[in-house]
């Protein structure tokens, strides 16, 4: 059991066992992070959810890369979040002993320090979030205006056409085809629309799905580090 936790924290170089350290410079705490919020969503995801709708899967992927694009230089609470997460089913002694191998490696690691993280993935799940439901209904407002003018624009004519029948008895075949036509396009409106609508829906409830699933993965950790863990 301790020999695989400690190949989460640590890499074995030739017979010498050193701790694994990241490339990037330490950056001052206070450094703004950030991860882009894309149009084009991956095809797949990593987290561990093979049950949940594929739509969802792929915010969930988009979530989760955008986590490793921030993840601050130096142990922090991710990669403690990443070593709880790969167990399966944590209990006291496996968080105890994370912490653990989190203090060997960083002596500057606390409690308080990891909850403060936890406290900053957190929110840019929630920006992006509410970056995606913003996109969502932007795309969702400029397609119901749009199908909304063309419904319009159908009735219109539909009534101009009505109107001429009592004015134009001669034309009457003509303008009753031409009425028949455009009430056909009429009705069949909506269900033009309607896949397009559904997609953006789906990848708006997947987004709110998957901020749920994400943020009740990270509070799980959070809350086993203040059940298991004494600062």
């Amino acid at each position: 059991m301790i020999k695989n936790w400690k190949s989460l924290f640590v890499k074995e170089t030739g017979s010498e066992t050193e701790p694994t350290q990241k490339e990037t410079p330490k950056k001052d705490s206070t450094e703004s992070f950030s991860f882009p919020v894309a149009d084009t969503l991956p095809a797949q995801t990593n987290f561990g959810t093979a049950a949940i709708d594929p739509v969802v899967k792929e915010v969930l992927d988009v979530y989760e890369s955008g986590l490793d694009s921030i993840n601050m230089p130096g142990y922090d609470f991710y990669e403690f979040y990443k070593a709880i997460s790969s167990i399966g089913h944590a209990n006291e002694n496996t968080y105890q002993l994370a912490y653990q191998m989190a203090k060997s490696l960083d002596k500057t690691i606390t409690t308080q320090k990891l909850m403060t993280d936890a406290e900053f993935y957190i929110s840019k799940i929630n920006e992006v979030h509410g970056q995606y439901v913003g996109q969502g209904n932007q795309k969702l407002s400029a397609l119901q205006e749009k199908k909304n003018t063309d419904k319009d624009k159908l009735q219109r004519e539909i009534d101009a056409a009505a109107a001429r029948i009592t004015q134009l008895r001669a034309e009457l075949q003509q303008l009753e085809a031409d009425i028949s036509q455009k009430r056909a396009a009429l009705a069949k409106t909506d269900e033009t629309f309607t896949p397009q609508e559904k997609a953006i829906r789906e990848k708006l409830m997947a987004n709110d799905t998957a901020r749920k699933v994400s943020i009740d993965k990270l509070n799980s950790i959070k809350e086993g580090i203040l059940k298991y863990i004494k600062a």
